[in-house]
């Protein structure tokens, strides 16, 4: 009896914890159920554009600055004072306007003393001839004075011989011989050496001469002019100041050959390139300081500077005779070759750089797009161009950004 008894402790309350399980498992699914609520979708409202592929001119827009390849830094040739200065910074001047007026008088003693040079070697070359032509008649005459002494030295030794005239005699005319055989020499020496001795003085000439024209274009040099119609840009000296060879005078650009340096993005220097090399003219206009101005692209940088994101392009004005400072801000618009088949939409309508949503059954569907520029319509109003085969005519493109968009979301169209 004390194993049962022991056995009914252990059982007891495993037989009631099961009951409890099965009552509470029994209330569970008696419980009532709530019915299920369906949640409506969310429609969002947007505006849309009813899409119409055509051929457009594409424009691009630049930002750049204003330059030249045609700056020049006008230095002092020579040393002088600065006697005057004509011109300030920012004057407009024409081509061979007077710009600074250096001291001239040094290069006139400079000058003058080269003329001097010239005319002594100019003296000297004509004594040269005259002594020339004097050698030639004389050595006539020495010739005639040597025959003579040579007669008279055979006189004498023929005296000597028999015994009618000293010895002296005969030594005093053998040496008037040999002195007049020696000028002889000497005067023909001088006729051969006449050739080397003109050619010498007539080098002498020619370095006198250059010197002289050196002279000259020093005194030139004491004016400085323009060499072109342009403006100043800057001015290195004032009156008064002394100046070497080689210092900076004032800088001066040409107004004519005025160009605009603008950074073309990478994406549209291929067609830009492409449209060069046909000698097709891509126009681009732009306001500068409250005037219109339309440019030309005239070529592309030769060189991509490291870390820029294109090419620049360089651009010059349609019209010359402009007046515009150098590195002043532009914006312009280029216009690029015709394509074929493009839209154009409000920059409302793209998402991310290359993505738009048409409308197809109340629905969002996705878009990838080339992006090929901007379109400025007649209303004046900027458009984005793009490109895709799948946007066909009629097609109706979301123009509402919203920020949840996403394929096949739920929409409905309102006016816009």
């Amino acid at each position: 009896m004390p194993a049962r008894s022991k056995v009914v402790k252990i059982a007891l309350p495993i037989i009631i914890l099961l009951a409890s399980l099965g009552i509470f498992a029994g209330l569970l699914q008696s419980k009532p159920t709530k019915p299920a609520v369906d949640q409506e979708e969310t429609v969002w409202r947007v505006a849309v554009t009813q899409v119409n592929p055509s051929q457009r001119r594409p424009t691009l827009p630049l930002y750049g600055r204003i330059e030249t390849p045609r700056s020049s830094k006008l230095r002092a040739a020579i040393t002088a004072d600065v006697r005057e200065v004509k011109a300030k910074e920012g004057d407009f001047v024409s081509g061979g306007q007077l710009l600074v007026q250096l001291d001239e008088r040094e290069a006139k003693l400079e000058l003058a003393q080269r003329q001097a040079d010239l005319e002594e070697i100019q003296a000297l070359i004509a004594s040269e001839k005259v002594r020339h032509r004097r050698d030639l008649k004389a050595l006539e005459h020495e010739k005639a004075l040597l025959e003579l002494s040579r007669r008279a030295l055979e006189r004498a030794k023929t005296l000597e011989q028999r015994k009618l005239t000293p010895r002296s005699a005969l030594d005093e005319a053998q040496q008037a011989a040999e002195r007049q055989a020696l000028e002889l020499n000497t005067r023909l020496l001088a006729i051969d050496d006449h050739q080397a001795r003109l050619a010498q003085l007539e080098a002498r000439q020619l370095r006198a001469q250059a010197l002289l024209v050196q002279a000259k274009l020093d005194l030139d040099r004491t004016q400085i002019s323009s060499p072109y119609t342009g403006r100043i840009a800057s001015v290195a000296i004032a009156a008064g100041d002394r100046v070497q060879a080689g210092n900076d005078l004032l800088e001066i650009y040409d107004t004519d050959a005025l160009e605009v340096r603008a950074q073309i993005p990478s994406g549209y220097v291929g067609q830009i390139r492409k449209a060069l090399a046909q000698n097709e003219q891509l126009q681009a206009t732009g306001t500068v300081n409250g005037t219109p101005l339309t440019f030309l692209l005239d070529r592309l940088a030769g060189r991509v500077e490291k870390g820029s994101g294109g090419v620049d392009g360089l651009l010059k004005l349609e019209e010359a005779g402009h007046t515009l400072p150098l590195g002043n801000f532009v914006e312009l618009q280029l216009q690029l070759p015709p394509v074929e088949n493009v839209v154009a939409l409000p920059f409302e309508a793209i998402y991310g750089l290359d993505r738009v949503y048409k409308l197809v059954e109340g629905r969002m569907r996705a878009v990838a797009v080339e992006r090929i520029g901007e379109y400025q319509n007649q209303e004046g109003q900027i458009r984005v161009l793009v490109k895709s085969p799948q946007l066909h005519q009629d097609d109706r493109v979301i123009t509402t950004q919203l920020p949840n968009a996403m394929e096949g979301l739920r929409v409905e169209t309102v006016a816009g």
